[in-house]
């Protein structure tokens, strides 16, 4: 007995069984996108806080690359990076939404990253080192 005649004496059980198949992906693209959805939403914050605003392909660039070296390679294989790059756009809207009306958050992403605040006060101090007076012994 070969396949196609397997096929055609149980094609209702074969299309049952594809169905589920089918159904039980689609279940699992659908709760995974809620979850990867979370996760990009913190990317995105990361990024509007790390990079600043008026750098949006940077920004863009940097979330797509965490998000792919997080997700188990199963999930790639449901996400095109077209869908992921939807739904980055997607998220952002929300986040720009959230950073808008949260107070929280809104002062989070406007707080500049630690290294660059170390580096403004070691600027800083050098410059009011330059600009004082030489101390005579």
């Amino acid at each position: 007995m070969n396949i196609i005649q397997f096929l055609a004496a149980n094609w209702d059980s074969v299309l049952v069984v594809l169905a589920f198949l089918v159904l039980v992906v689609v279940l699992i693209k659908r709760g995974e996108t809620k979850v990867l959805k979370k996760i990009l939403f913190n990317l995105v914050t990361q990024a509007e806080k790390q990079f600043g605003s008026g750098t949006g392909e940077l920004k863009f660039a940097a979330v797509a690359d965490w998000i792919y070296q997080r997700i188990p390679a199963v999930l790639k294989l449901l996400f095109t990076e077209k869908d992921i790059a939807t739904m980055i756009e997607a998220v952002l809207e929300e986040a720009k939404k959230a950073w808008g009306t949260n107070e929280n958050l809104k002062e989070y992403v406007e707080t500049p990253p630690a290294e660059t605040m170390l580096a403004i006060g070691i600027k800083q101090d050098a410059e009011e080192e330059a600009d004082a007076p030489a101390e005579s012994e």
